[in-house]
Formats: C-alpha cells, structure tokens, sequence
C-alpha cells in the first residue's frame, strides 16, 4: 500500500463517517411540526450534504482528466471524443424535454415553468441514454465473450 492510498483510505473513512452521522439525524432527527406531510427536520441538510459530494467528485474528476491530458497528451483524442459524445447525448435529451407547465392542483412554487421542467427532462432522458448504453455495452461484451 502506497502513501497515496492510505491517505485515500483515511478520506474515504471520513467521508463515510460524516454520511453516516447525517443519515442518522435524517431518519432519526424528528419530523418538523405542522407540516402536511411527515418531513425529517434534516432534509435540507442532508440534501446540500450530497451536493458537496457531488461537486466534490466532479471537481475531482475534471482536476485528474485535465492533468491527464496534460502527462498523456497522445489520449487527448480519446478524451476530447468521449466528451464530444457526452454533449451530442446532452443537446439531444435537451431538445427532447417538454416545457409544458404541469396542471399541479395547489402548487404555487417556482418549479413549475418551462425552463425547470425542460432542465428535468434532459437529465432523465439523459439518465436514460446513458442507461441503454450500459447495458448494451454489457450485452456487446458478453455476447462477444461466447464467439471467442
């Protein structure tokens, strides 16, 4: 194990160990009082909580490909195409999003209008896609497997 790594493993300990604290005041926090439906009172926490995360794995995940590019300046192509392939995936699921308002009976939010139901839209056909593409991958690579 290098130094690297155990500086990883203690990371990801952390990491896991804070998830773990604020799952547990998510279900066992209590419930906010007079809502209309039952809502843990560390809903909002726990939500901006997996924001970080996200984030924080993007960052991490464009830092390390733009430092690969720049060691390994011969895979550029590969990367630049993948990149080239993720965005044709993007503008397609956008131009398939629907910005019709929804008939919601009492809702009064900001949600409800074009640019956020498209915006939904494209990150569920996008989901989709990406989706199809595993499993035809799987599929392609075992099926491959038998002929060989």
């Amino acid at each position: 194990m290098t130094k690297l790594s155990k500086y990883l493993n203690f990371v990801l300990y952390i990491l896991l160990a804070i998830t773990v604290v604020f799952a547990g005041l998510f279900y066992f926090g209590g419930e906010v009082e007079d809502a209309a439906l039952p809502t843990p009172v560390y809903t909002e926490s726990i939500l901006n909580w997996g924001k970080i995360l996200l984030i924080g794995a993007a960052a991490v995940t464009i830092i390390f490909e733009i430092l690969n590019l720049i060691i390994h300046p011969q895979s550029a192509v590969k990367s630049l195409i993948s990149i080239a392939i993720l965005g044709i995936i993007v503008l397609v699921a956008y131009s398939m999003g629907d910005g019709t308002p929804l008939p919601l009976v009492g809702y009064k939010g900001p949600d409800n209008v074009p640019s956020m139901l498209i915006l939904g839209d494209t990150f569920l056909y996008s989901v989709y896609f990406l989706l199809g593409g595993v499993f035809l991958a799987i599929l392609y690579t075992e099926v491959s497997r038998i002929f060989k």
